[in-house]
């Protein structure tokens, strides 16, 4: 994995498979994963842009060629916060202001990158676990609700990796590392 960290956008190179809730999302073998900050000037008229075509012009402007999983959010990427537990790598960018409205609804932006092998199932069980921790640390912030509107989770694991888990809830030895890493993170991304 390879990690690439500008003003606007964190890119994660790889030779991944996974599955992404984002823009053009699904299951599928990807190159690149990224998360971008969309600019102010764009985001003043994001509404009248198109969602699909936007992520795919952030990929091309950012020499992206492949496949790729692509997240975007009004969040700064100065909000990034990068949390390992051993196998587990986490990319949270977190903003909250008025949660499940449409304007400044803020986002909730989670990639984990599994230094493992899992089967379909236990990728999703990792979605799961991640959305729970992320919703925990909210609470444990003393906010009263679970996630934002636009939040989205892209997990992906190294297509090479021999070590396999089968599980990924939050009691399984790689569930508990999903959960610390994004507790941790989304705490740490609305925090610091």
């Amino acid at each position: 994995m390879e990690t690439i960290i500008k003003p606007d956008i964190v890119i994660i190179k790889g030779n991944f498979y996974g599955l992404s809730s984002g823009i053009l999302g699904g299951f599928g073998e990807v190159d690149f994963v990224f998360n971008h900050t969309i600019p102010e000037k764009v985001l003043d008229e994001f509404d009248k842009l198109n969602p699909k075509e936007y992520v795919k012009k952030v990929a091309q402007d950012n020499g992206i060629e492949g496949k790729y999983f692509g997240l975007i959010t009004a969040v700064s990427m100065e909000r990034l916060r990068v949390v390992k537990r051993n196998e587990v790598t986490a990319f949270i960018t977190a903003g909250i202001k008025n949660h499940n409205q449409k304007i400044n609804a803020g986002t909730i932006n989670i990639i984990l990158h599994l230094e493992a092998n899992l089967q379909d199932s236990a990728l999703i069980n990792a979605i799961i676990t991640a959305t729970e921790a992320k919703s925990m640390a909210l609470l444990e912030l003393g906010y009263d609700f679970t996630g934002t509107s636009t939040d989205a989770v892209v997990v992906v694991r190294d297509r090479n990796c021999s070590k396999f888990y089968e599980y990924a809830g939050p009691e399984s030895t790689l569930g508990k590392f999903i959960w610390e890493a994004v507790k941790e993170g989304v705490k740490r991304s609305l925090k610091d």
